[in-house]
């Protein structure tokens, strides 16, 4: 489970028109277990120019176990905002996908519908979805194509690409995305294309500077306009994460599959094998990427190998002694393998126990 908290500025101009800023207070919660997971985020929003605004979300996915190299995810979607002036809006997605796990990604397929609020009128929301995702230690990308219909009548398809790099004390993220089809100038706005990029410096485990800007598209579904944003922001959290700051307050409802998969591991082991060397052995079901680290191997992430069925597995020259250690799935966070010792180390962050015989 992470969490965290981002306080901070934000300057917003909305449809090439109205300029404003606010102070805003930004929480997050991501819980995962090895066939579910959950996100949920919130954004209150206090403006120098007077009034207040709110907006969040909440999904969840539960996926099937891999059979024939493919795993079913069924999940839901609910969000919406409310604002000082009495307006409301609000949407709820059911969606389902196919997933084809790789070694580095996957390709995945799927779709939904649902109801959506403008403030003003009940709608009917249905959504594709069709992607890929590759993921090589610290860095990372996904592409996604959205085709969309609001009501029967507005039609268009989102084409997106992320990208990520996760450091030692450093984080980026970028995103760059394009509409083709209906340009919703009811809206105000007719941009066609829109790309953020956020960047997280970590001072300690638990706190970060957080600093983005980026432009974002009009949402037809709740009705709100596109516009330009910068934030600047502190973050508390529970543990180094890599929850991205959220552009604009803009969120995907069918969610991204790089994130919802969030593997949970269910067993780790250490054997020696022969004289100097040990096995270590991880046992995660969803994994596209298992890596250790420690002080064994300087510090220097290390890849491990699928080793049959649900098993990943790699041996390295240990000598006899105490080591400290982690691993980490899909690129996400560091965490104490299951089975050792926590421990604080010199940074206040966790790690594990390893006891070499």
């Amino acid at each position: 489970m992470e969490s965290s908290v981002d306080a901070g500025w934000v300057a917003l101009r909305y449809a090439d028109t109205l300029s404003t800023s606010a102070a805003a207070v930004t929480p997050h919660l991501l819980a995962d277990w090895p066939n579910a997971a959950v996100d949920a985020w919130g954004t209150l929003s206090q403006f120098t120019s007077g009034g207040w605004s709110s907006q969040g979300s909440l999904s969840a996915s539960v996926f099937t176990p891999k059979a024939r190299g493919i795993v079913a995810e069924l999940g839901g979607f609910a969000g919406g905002s409310a604002h000082q002036d009495g307006t409301r809006t609000g949407e709820v997605i059911a969606n389902g996908r196919l997933h084809f796990p790789r070694q580095n990604g996957e390709v995945f397929f799927g779709g939904g519908g649902g109801v959506t609020w403008d403030g003003g009128a009940w709608g009917s929301v249905f959504q594709g979805e069709a992607g890929a995702s590759l993921n090589f230690g610290p860095a990372g990308g996904l592409l996604t194509i959205t085709p969309v219909v609001v009501n029967d009548s507005t039609r268009y398809t989102d084409g997106q690409i992320s990208l990520f790099w996760t450091g030692d004390r450093f984080d980026l993220a970028a995103l760059i995305g394009n509409r083709f089809g209906d340009q919703l100038t009811n809206l105000s706005a007719n941009t066609k294309s829109w790309a953020s990029l956020s960047a997280v410096g970590w001072m300690t485990p638990h706190f970060a500077l957080v600093a983005s800007g980026g432009t974002y598209p009009v949402d037809p579904t709740q009705g709100f306009p596109g516009g330009r944003f910068v934030s600047l922001a502190i973050r508390l959290a529970t543990g180094r994460n890599r929850a991205a700051v959220s552009p604009g307050g803009q969120q995907t409802p069918l969610g991204s599959p790089s994130e919802a998969i969030s593997p949970a591991v269910t067993g780790f082991s250490a054997a020696r094998s022969s004289p100097g060397f040990v096995t270590l052995s991880v046992n995660a079901p969803l994994a596209r990427l298992v890596e250790i680290s420690g002080d064994f191997t300087n510090w220097a992430p290390v890849r491990l190998q699928p080793s049959g069925g649900e098993g990943w597995a790699v041996t390295l020259p240990i000598k006899p002694g105490k080591y400290q250690m982690n691993l980490r799935i899909d690129g996400g966070t560091w965490m104490v393998p299951p089975g050792l010792l926590s421990m604080l180390d010199e940074f206040g962050g966790m790690v594990g126990l390893l006891v070499v015989e």
